[in-house]
């Protein structure tokens, strides 16, 4: 069946609209701070609530997408040091992602705030661990380690435990260093965090499990 060219058209204007709308939102979350309200997005976009509602559903469609940019964002600085170092080498994975998220925390506090406070999920809806964004970033690095355990054909499942349970570290590590006062230099607390993870290694233990054929 043939594509109307009218119908791509509006498709691509209203990813380029929401696009637009994301940026200005994460303007007024600069502004305002994370408890930003809707009006104040919608004056700092120079338009109607009822457009933005038009757009995101909701105020929690509108954080899923706040989420989505933050995420991809950093995505750039996490696939940058997977590809510089091993995966399974604990210390270096830890200490890049530890100083690429508390980066953002440096960089854009109240940002952080907005990502790490969800909406309040309506009484019928299902809970969704990997919705916000540690969680995807948890997901991101489970899936490195993941990969790099397949390519030594070894059994991947103990990965996803890996890969959140740095980023639950991480996340708590970051939380407890925003708030602190006075706050310590990132740098500080990056180093913190390699020294921490220095001897731990994934390939140690991963090198003594069983190989995927040997489980069948």
């Amino acid at each position: 069946m043939a594509i109307d060219g009218r119908d791509s058209r509006w498709d691509e204007h209203r990813a380029t609209r929401r696009k637009e709308l994301v940026s200005h939102a994460l303007r007024a979350i600069r502004v305002h701070g994370a408890t930003v309200g809707m009006d104040a997005i919608a004056q700092r976009a120079g338009t109607s609530k009822t457009v933005i509602y038009r757009h995101f559903g909701d105020r929690a469609g509108l954080y899923d997408a706040v989420v989505e940019q933050v995420h991809s964002n950093i995505h750039e600085g996490l696939s940058a040091a997977f590809l510089l170092s091993d995966p399974t080498d604990l210390g270096r994975l830890t200490s890049d992602m530890a100083d690429a998220y508390l980066r953002l925390v440096e960089r854009d506090p109240e940002i952080y705030r907005f990502v790490m406070t969800p909406p309040t999920p309506a009484a019928d809806a299902v809970a969704d661990p990997v919705r916000g964004l540690p969680g995807l970033i948890g997901e991101e690095i489970s899936a490195a380690i993941a990969a790099t355990l397949a390519e030594r054909g070894l059994d991947g499942s103990s990965a996803p435990t890996w890969g959140h349970g740095l980023v639950g570290f991480i996340k708590a590590v970051a939380d407890h260093w925003i708030a602190s006062d006075p706050r310590p230099p990132r740098e500080h607390v990056v180093a913190h965090i390699s020294d921490f993870f220095a001897s731990a290694r994934v390939g140690a233990s991963a090198l003594t499990a069983t190989p995927m054929e040997d489980r069948q």
